[in-house]
C-alpha cells in the first residue's frame, strides 16, 4: 500500500509545483486568505471511486526459490497483470462506483463539500455551494468545466478524490483519499493551493470481490478519511482560527504551495 500511497501523493505534490519562487510566511499568507468573507466552494459533484492495483505480485521476489521454472512462471504473470493495469483499474472502478451509487447512500463529495463549507461558516464566512464535474489538470490551472463565477465571491475549488488501492494484485485493497483546493480572489487570480490525503489501514479487502460484496463498509471507511481531512483542509488555507470575528490513527499528509 506505501507504494501506491507513495505515487498518489507524489502526483498531488508535483501537480502544485511551477516553480521555485519563494513563499511567503505561513501568518502573512493566511492573514491574506483570512481577510475573505464570501467564498463559493466549487467541488466535484458525481462520486468516481477508483479501484487500482500496481500490477504484478508479490511473489515475484520470492520467484529465484522455485528455480527457473519457477522464476519464468511468476515473470509471466508479472508482465500480463501489468499489460492489462490500465483496462482492469478502468471497469473495476466504474463497477465499484456503480454499486456503491445503487446503495443510496449519501454521496462522499457531497458531504465533505458540505462539511467543509460548514467549517467555513463557522469561521465567519458566508458560503455558497456549487457543485460542478470533475476538474482536470494540474491544481495552480485546473478549471470546473461550465463554472463561472458569481461576482462578489472569491472562489474555493475543491478535488475530491477517492480510491481503494493496492501495491500489487496479491496485496489488499485499502482506502486512499485526497484533496486539493485553490482559493482564487473574485478576478480568478490564484491566492493559495494546498493538497491534503489520508490512507487508511481499514476496511481491508484482500480481493476485489470482497470489495464489491461489501460497499456500505467500503463507502464509509472512504467517508471517514474525507471527515478527518476537513480541519486540515480548513486550517491549511486559512489557518488557524483567531477571536470570533464579524462577516456578511491514521497519517493525514499536508502539502502548502503559494500561487507563484
Amino acid at each position: 500500500m506505501r507504494t501506491l500511497v507513495s505515487l498518489l501523493i507524489s502526483a498531488a505534490l508535483l501537480a502544485g509545483c511551477a516553480t521555485g519562487a519563494p513563499e511567503p510566511a505561513p501568518q502573512v499568507r493566511h492573514d491574506a486568505t483570512r481577510s475573505i468573507t464570501k467564498i463559493e466552494l466549487v467541488y466535484n459533484e458525481p462520486d468516481q471511486l477508483s479501484v487500482m492495483d500496481g500490477g504484478g505480485s508479490a511473489i515475484m521476489g520470492w520467484a529465484g526459490v522455485f528455480g527457473p521454472v519457477g522464476t519464468l512462471v511468476a515473470l509471466g504473470v508479472e508482465v500480463g497483470t501489468r499489460m492489462t493495469l490500465a483496462s482492469r483499474i478502468e471497469r473495476r472502478s466504474k463497477e465499484f462506483t456503480a454499486v456503491v451509487k445503487s446503495s443510496g447512500a449519501m454521496p462522499l463529495n457531497r458531504q465533505f463539500a458540505e462539511q467543509l463549507a460548514a467549517r467555513l461558516r463557522a469561521g465567519g464566512r458566508e458560503v455558497k455551494l456549487t457543485p460542478a464535474a470533475r476538474m482536470d489538470g494540474e491544481l495552480a490551472q485546473m478549471k470546473a468545466p461550465g463554472f463561472e463565477p458569481t461576482p462578489g465571491y472569491s472562489t474555493l475549488l475543491v478535488r475530491v478524490t477517492t480510491t481503494y488501492g493496492a501495491p500489487d494484485m496479491t496485496s489488499s485493497f485499502k482506502p486512499f483519499v485526497a484533496i486539493e483546493q485553490s482559493l482564487r480572489d473574485e478576478q480568478q487570480a490564484v491566492l493559495h493551493q494546498t493538497t491534503h490525503t489520508s490512507d487508511l489501514e481499514e476496511p481491508a479487502y484482500l480481493a476485489y470481490d470482497g470489495l464489491l460484496q461489501d460497499p456500505a463498509r467500503a463507502q464509509d471507511g472512504l467517508r471517514q478519511g474525507l471527515a478527518r481531512i476537513v480541519q486540515p483542509a480548513y486550517a491549511g488555507m486559512f489557518g488557524e482560527d483567531g477571536p470570533p470575528r464579524l462577516a456578511g490513527s491514521e497519517t493525514t499528509r499536508t502539502a502548502s504551495f503559494h500561487a507563484r
